[in-house]
């Protein structure tokens, strides 16, 4: 009995060790466009109302297996080598409606464009049809601001290509992500539109060679005249369940981009 009691202690004490509660990550990612460079920094955290287990799945994914949900706050400044100026701030939360398949989420952020200030917001519901799979449609208004979360997860050439091609209007948007086998190995397959004075989309997807290791690919684009596309390629590392490092590079006509970023979590 003392035996079994003793097991017992030591699987509570490892799933413990393997659930966190707040997840804060930072990023630097340099723009080199024709005319100059733009650096970007950009800073965020979440805190989750429930512990979340890294105990199964990829470990990049294990809020949104676990159906987490959240509270977080971003913040992203960008500078160029002429006066370009631009810092965001902005709060977003998620929340999993209990015993159901529903998801609401949303964001509001403030811009400060060299001292043209903006606001922007976010809105959404999703449904879940299954452990892994969500789809979601809402509204958004990315005029005169821009998502500093997005900006530290998508970077500054995508999230800004987004808002361009809302325009004024506020935008209808759609939104569609998968975790799940694929053979033998997990992957992450993303999809999401824009609907606006022009429209855009994204589509993404990253492939599991362990529940540590990820590589994927990105693609972006828009019906703004003389829109380019924007591809992109990225991977990332957990060193420990708890600390992970990633590299991204991204380009499309007159702009290339390299960033690298942290994620640490307890």
């Amino acid at each position: 009995m003392k035996k079994l009691a003793l097991a017992a202690a030591l699987l509570a004490s490892m799933s413990a060790a393997n659930a966190y509660q707040t997840e804060v990550g930072a990023s630097y990612e340099n723009t080199d466009f024709d005319a100059g460079d733009l650096d970007t920094f950009a800073i965020g955290g979440k805190y989750y109302f429930n512990p979340v287990s890294n105990s199964t799945g990829p470990l990049a994914e294990a809020a949104f297996l676990n159906r987490a949900s959240n509270i977080g706050l971003g913040y992203a400044n960008a500078s160029g080598d002429g006066d370009e100026d631009i810092d965001a701030i902005g709060v977003s939360a998620e929340y999993y409606i209990p015993n159901t398949q529903f998801y609401v989420g949303g964001s509001i952020n403030r811009t400060d464009f060299g001292g043209d200030k903006g606001n922007g917001y976010a809105l959404e519901v999703g449904f879940l049809p299954m452990t892994g799979w969500i789809a979601a449609i809402g509204v958004a208004d990315t005029e005169e601001s821009v998502d500093p979360l997005q900006v530290s997860k998508l970077g500054f050439v995508s999230t800004a290509g987004s808002a361009l091609a809302a325009g004024e209007d506020t935008a209808v948007t759609l939104r569609t992500k998968y975790v799940g086998k694929v053979g033998t190995n997990d992957v992450n397959l993303e999809a999401q539109g824009l609907i606006g004075d022009e429209n855009a989309f994204r589509v993404a997807g990253d492939l599991y060679l362990d529940p540590t290791l990820s590589v994927g690919i990105s693609y972006a684009d828009s019906t703004v005249e003389d829109s380019d596309g924007v591809f992109g390629i990225r991977a990332q590392k957990f060193l420990t369940p708890v600390a992970a490092v990633g590299i991204g590079y991204s380009t499309t006509d007159g702009a290339d981009a390299f960033g690298i970023n942290g994620t640490f979590r307890f």
